[in-house]
């Protein structure tokens, strides 16, 4: 691991704020040490395989899910490449960064593995969720047995590329998507209808009404329930989002420049990965537990930080 980026890490995985200033009060790290760091250019994509590979093994099977969150920064007034972005989360429009990420799951553990900024008026998220599946295939190898979605990427080209695959789709449709000429609320009306059609122009799929929202698969074998089952697999992806936010401070860097924020969140996702190979080991703790025992014990965690310094670097 560069050792440049260390300090930085630390400071995430056992500090409180992760301002320059606070890095240098609570840890003595030097502030212009740390701002350099930042903007410095790395590697990360390939860092993270590498990181992922030496903690966790090769992936074989499990869920790619793919979600995108934002990044606000409410009391900005000029950050490089930010901007007035709509957050699901706050059902408003922030100023802030939109990222979409794909992470793999088998069930038990949540993995991160590449996510791209979006920027209004240039490609879209559906364009950067087509090139991380790309990605999942050709630089990753992998092979899920399904892929999860919400309704914002049930977009044709995206399935259309996901089943060229061979992969099986799990996801959520819009209620007046067009389906055998009428749209889903129209067609199914009570809970637990079910039927056949085409989602895209090239794949059929299983839609069913659940409640009073519509999911579909392309693995035509699977059950209402099954295929209920499977989408509530989709949420690991939030608890990702969550712990990066609340326990990591991915929201609270300040610098300005795009590419401090690049490196913040690409630390973010190492500290958070080491977090998780911990919890893998202790299965009778939490990642938020675990972070609070290094906090606590400064001595312990740098131990333990120390020690997956020297997996990675090896």
């Amino acid at each position: 691991m560069p050792v440049q980026f260390l300090p930085y890490l630390i400071s995430l995985i056992q500090g409180v704020f992760v301002s320059a200033t606070s890095v240098e009060r609570q840890f003595g790290y030097s502030h212009d040490g740390i701002t350099r760091s930042l903007v410095q250019r790395f590697a990360w994509e390939q860092w993270i395989i590498l990181v992922i590979q030496k903690l966790f093994g090769i992936l074989s099977g499990g869920y790619l899910i793919i979600d995108d969150t934002v990044i606000a920064k409410p009391y900005a007034k000029k950050m490089q490449g930010a901007s007035f972005v709509h957050s699901s989360l706050l059902d408003r429009t922030v100023f802030g960064y939109n990222i979409v990420f794909l992470c793999w799951s088998n069930g038990t553990i949540t993995l991160p593995l590449s996510w791209r900024w979006y920027k209004p008026n240039s490609k879209t998220k559906i364009d950067l969720a087509m090139t991380l599946v790309h990605e999942a295939k050709y630089r990753w190898k992998l092979t899920p047995d399904y892929v999860l979605f919400d309704t914002y990427y049930a977009a044709e080209r995206l399935i259309n590329r996901i089943v060229s695959y061979k992969w099986h789709v799990v996801g959520q449709l819009k209620c007046n998507r067009i389906i055998n000429a009428a749209p889903l609320k129209e067609d199914l009306i009570d809970h637990g209808d079910t039927t056949i059609g085409d989602i895209t122009d090239q794949v059929k799929g299983i839609i069913v009404r659940h409640d009073k929202k519509f999911f579909f698969t392309t693995a035509m074998s699977l059950s209402h329930h099954e295929m209920i089952a499977l989408y509530q697999k989709r949420w690991p992806i939030e608890e990702v989002f969550r712990f990066l936010k609340s326990e990591l401070r991915l929201e609270q860097c300040q610098a300005r420049t795009k590419q401090a924020q690049k490196t913040h969140l690409a630390s973010c996702v190492l500290a958070y990965l080491i977090f998780q190979k911990e919890k893998q080991i202790k299965k009778q703790e939490t990642l938020y537990s675990i972070r609070r025992l290094w906090q606590m014990n400064r001595r312990l965690g740098r131990n333990q930080i120390n020690h997956y310094v020297k997996v990675l670097s090896a």
